[in-house]
């Protein structure tokens, strides 16, 4: 049986580039504009985190990206993701490398498989990478739409502030029910 992976990079990245109105500096609690999809946003100064609200439900933004790219995978086949982080601080002790499958949408995600691991960090002074990884086997029940990936890290002595990150249609689930992919005309001309 053939393992496929999909790598996932937690390093830092920014929900609001190329802002067309400047930020204040220092940022303060208060609703935002995002100039690039034009939804209100919340800034919480406590978390340094940028929420919107859907469904009555504070979300974090950014935690959720576009897939660089997408893994086929069948029931009974394996799937490893691995995360990666830079790391600066003292050593940490059964730190929780959290890993999810499941549906994400405008109520969050719903988490189909779950595994997770714990992870002791040593002490670093500068950014150091620092890797991880779960390996999920897809079950025969697997929906088709169960096509998003999560991971995030948090807890441990003394506790990492919880880091999430994860990616929209990163899987394609084939084998289960009839699939067509990449349908379009061919071609066509006068005869």
């Amino acid at each position: 049986m053939e393992l496929k992976t999909l790598a996932i990079d937690l390093g830092e990245f920014k929900t609001l580039e190329e802002s067309t109105q400047p930020l204040p500096e220092p940022l303060v609690a208060g609703w935002y504009i995002d100039p690039k999809t034009g939804e209100r946003i919340f800034y919480d100064p406590n978390t340094h985190k940028f929420y919107t609200l859907a469904g009555g439900v504070y979300i974090p933004l950014g935690y959720m990206n576009p897939a660089p790219k997408q893994v086929t995978l069948a029931p009974g086949e394996k799937l490893k993701i691995t995360m990666s982080f830079k790391y600066s601080g003292p050593a940490i002790a059964s730190a929780v490398c959290y890993y999810s499958i499941g549906v994400y949408g405008l109520f969050g995600f719903d988490e189909k498989m779950v595994g997770q691991n714990s992870k002791s960090i040593p002490q670093y002074t500068t950014p150091t990478q620092v890797t991880d990884s779960y390996t999920f086997t897809l079950p025969t029940n697997v929906g088709n739409d169960w096509d998003d990936i999560y991971c995030k890290i948090y807890g441990g002595s003394p506790g990492v502030p919880q880091t999430l990150f994860g990616y929209e249609q990163a899987l394609l689930i084939v084998g289960k029910d009839p699939t067509i992919s990449e349908f379009t005309i061919a071609d066509f001309a006068k005869v």
